[in-house]
């Protein structure tokens, strides 16, 4: 029988787990004792990660309760109320409104699930079950934010003390098979050729120069050239940009002085994506709608697949696939896209770049 490990002061460690010193090189190794059947089982040498398994497992000792023992009993620490404590770290958060705006309404789901519960009865299998439900129910999209989301409210209760584990953090998320079709530089001009309205070419050059979301080309105004630069708050991130109007593509021929340049006509107006006249309501020089946007880069697209100029598949690209068309064409010129784009890490623009196997790989 293995002799049993000292417990080299316990008061720091969770009930059952040990630790132990290695005589010939002076490591400390953890271990967990399981108090029914007197083994030992080895957790390393990392501390965290032996402490949150052995609370983890400790947790899974605590005795069952019954369905009117659950129900009479009152939550210690009820979820509803971390929540509210959570809704005040998202709103200390730098991020975006719309962005807040997704995230209290994902919040109110997660009440109404598991609002009643205390936070400490909240298991792993009862996380799987809900986000594998929305998963089943073809909502992929939806369980990987919801676990996101899930995962993050409990590490930030983890670290106010409010509970020892994440139940989330073994869970597996939802595998989203991607839908949406890659923009190629060739359907890119296709496009661009089939588009009506002048604003709508602007839009689009604007896009692909500065690799920018919609939001933000809809909001640029003329005031925002300043000494040779084009300042960009992203609506999103509250990320602060100041993109050199020299900046260009060479597969274009066009910089992004050409396109603010081009965005002056004949009519008066702060923002340079806006209304050549009076339709409507909407008036002369007045910002363009996200929505209209949308939609003439959808007719300009349909109307090059109809004239055979390009082919797409069931689900074609949208106006904000040129964002991952202008990752990859400034990185193929040498330049920073994860700068340009605004990322925080060099993982999401990498997520840009992927084609997707749009493009045909040269092998000399």
């Amino acid at each position: 029988m293995a002799p049993r490990p000292r417990n080299l002061g316990s008061k720091d460690l969770p009930l059952n787990l040990y630790r132990k010193k290695d005589k010939r090189n002076g490591v400390i190794y953890y271990s967990y004792k399981d108090p029914v059947t007197g083994q030992f089982f080895g957790l390393g040498r990392d501390k965290d990660k032996a402490v949150e398994a052995a609370r983890a497992e400790n947790l899974l000792l605590q005795p069952a309760l019954t369905l009117r023992e659950r129900i009479e009993r009152p939550a210690k620490r009820a979820f509803s109320k971390w929540l509210t404590e959570y809704r005040s770290i998202i709103d200390e958060r730098e991020i975006g409104d719309q962005t807040k705006k997704n995230l209290r309404m994902r919040i109110k789901r997660l009440e109404a699930e598991f609002g009643k519960h205390d936070i400490n009865a909240i298991s792993t299998i009862m996380v799987a079950d809900y986000l594998g439900g929305m998963a089943k129910a073809g909502k992929a999209q939806m369980s990987r934010a919801m676990r996101s989301l899930l995962r993050d409210v409990f590490m930030e209760a983890m670290a106010a003390g409010w509970t020892a584990a994440n139940p989330v953090e073994v869970t597996k998320a939802a595998r989203v098979k991607v839908k949406r079709e890659r923009l190629t530089l060739e359907m890119w001009r296709a496009i661009h050729a089939r588009a009506r309205m002048p604003w709508l070419k602007r839009a689009m050059e604007l896009a692909l120069i500065t690799g920018q979301r919609r939001d933000d080309i809809a909001s640029m105004l003329f005031k925002d050239e300043q000494d040779g630069h084009l300042h960009v708050i992203q609506r999103k991130t509250k990320h602060r940009l100041r993109l050199s109007t020299s900046i260009g593509l060479q597969c274009l021929g066009m910089t992004l002085a050409d396109v603010i340049r081009l965005c002056r006509d004949n009519i008066v107006s702060k923002h340079l994506i806006h209304h050549p006249r009076t339709i409507s309501r909407a008036k002369a020089g007045s910002p363009i709608m996200l929505d209209t946007i949308s939609k003439a880069f959808a007719e300009a697209r349909d109307a090059a697949v109809e004239a055979g100029d390009i082919v797409v598949t069931a689900s074609p690209p949208t106006f904000h696939e040129m964002r991952s068309l202008a990752a990859r064409l400034h990185a193929a010129e040498g330049r920073n896209a994860q700068a340009l784009l605004g990322h925080k890490s060099a993982r999401m623009t990498e997520l840009y770049r992927d084609s997707r196997g749009a493009e045909w790989i040269d092998v000399a």
